[in-house]
C-alpha cells in the first residue's frame, strides 16, 4: 500500500513539474478613442458599441459609436520554435465600480478578447491619428464572465482564451515566433446609450496605482514532454508506455487530462517528438 501511495505521489509531482505558469500584466495598454484624455497613461481602459457591432464595420478609428482599448504582453520567456500546449489560458479584468450596467446586460453584451493586427506600437508615443495604428481583428477567442457581478465594489471579468474553435494557442504560438508580444484588443458590443452615456465597459489599465491591470494567465507544458525536462525524447515515449492503459487522475502522461493513459496520448507523444530538444 506504502509503494502505491508513493508511486501515486511521484507521479503527481512530476505532472505538476511539467506544468509552468506565465503570469503578468501588459508591458503597454492604451484607450483607443478620438476623445480619450490621456489614452496611453491613462488608469482606467474603455469599451463599447453601437448594440450590434462590438468594431466600426466601416473600418474608421474608433469615435463616438466605438471604444477599444488595446494591450500587449512580453512573451520573450518563451522559446521560439518551440510547440507549447496551453492546459489554461485567460485573462483577468478587473471592473471598476459602480458598473453602468447590469449583470444580465454584461451576459448580453459581454466584453470580447480579440486578435489584434500588430504590436509595433507602445503607450509611451501613442498617437490617435497615426496612420499605422493597430486594430482589432474577427478572430474572438473569449467572451467575459460576470460570474463575480456586483455593484458595492470593483470585480474581476475573467476571460477564458481556449474557447473552442477560438484559435487562440495558434494565434499565442505565431507570436512567440514572430515579435514575441501577443496583443489583445479589448471591445464589446455594449452600447452606452448616446454620448456621456454610462453603460460601457470600465476598467483599469496596468497604470493602476493598485495594480490591477489586466493580467493574462497561462498554464502551459512543453507539447508531448511527459517528465517535464523540455524536450520530447525517448524518456517520454517510454514513459507513456509504460503507464499505457493506467487510469486516474495528474498522471504524467495523460496530455490530454481525460483521466486515461491510452492511444491518444501516445500520438501525441509521437507527434511533437523531438520538440524542445
Amino acid at each position: 500500500m506504502r509503494c502505491v501511495y508513493v508511486i501515486g505521489l511521484l507521479g503527481i509531482v512530476a505532472s505538476l513539474w511539467a506544468q509552468q505558469s506565465y503570469q503578468a500584466q501588459p508591458t503597454d495598454d492604451v484607450w483607443y478613442y478620438d476623445n480619450a484624455f490621456n489614452p496611453g497613461f491613462t488608469a482606467i481602459l474603455r469599451c463599447w458599441g453601437d448594440g450590434t457591432h462590438a468594431v466600426d464595420p466601416t473600418g474608421a478609428r474608433p469615435a463616438l459609436n466605438f471604444s477599444y482599448s488595446l494591450a500587449k504582453w512580453d512573451l520573450s520567456t518563451f522559446r521560439a520554435g518551440v510547440t507549447y500546449q496551453l492546459l489554461q489560458a485567460r485573462i483577468l479584468v478587473t471592473q471598476t465600480q459602480p458598473p453602468g450596467y447590469t449583470r444580465e446586460e454584461g451576459e448580453q453584451y459581454p466584453l470580447e478578447a480579440r486578435d489584434l493586427s500588430h504590436t509595433n506600437w507602445n503607450e509611451a508615443n501613442w498617437d490617435y491619428n497615426a496612420s499605422d495604428n493597430p486594430y482589432p481583428g474577427a478572430q474572438i477567442f473569449g467572451t467575459g464572465s460576470m460570474t463575480n457581478y456586483r455593484t458595492d465594489a470593483p470585480f474581476t471579468i475573467p476571460i477564458d482564451l481556449l474557447a473552442p474553435d477560438g484559435g487562440f494557442e495558434e494565434y499565442f504560438h505565431q507570436a512567440i515566433n514572430t515579435t514575441g508580444e501577443l496583443g489583445i484588443a479589448f471591445v464589446s458590443t455594449m452600447d452606452p446609450a448616446g454620448q456621456g452615456g454610462t453603460r460601457f465597459y470600465r476598467f483599469y489599465s496596468r497604470n493602476d496605482a493598485g495594480g490591477r491591470g489586466p493580467l493574462l494567465q497561462l498554464v502551459y507544458r512543453v507539447a508531448g514532454d511527459v517528465n517535464g525536462d523540455g524536450c520530447t525524447d525517448d524518456a517520454d515515449l517510454l514513459e507513456t508506455l509504460f503507464a499505457f492503459g493506467q487510469s486516474g487522475s495528474n498522471l504524467p502522461p495523460d496530455l490530454n487530462g481525460d483521466g486515461l493513459v491510452d492511444d491518444a496520448d501516445l500520438l501525441m507523444v509521437l507527434f511533437a517528438f523531438g520538440n524542445g530538444c
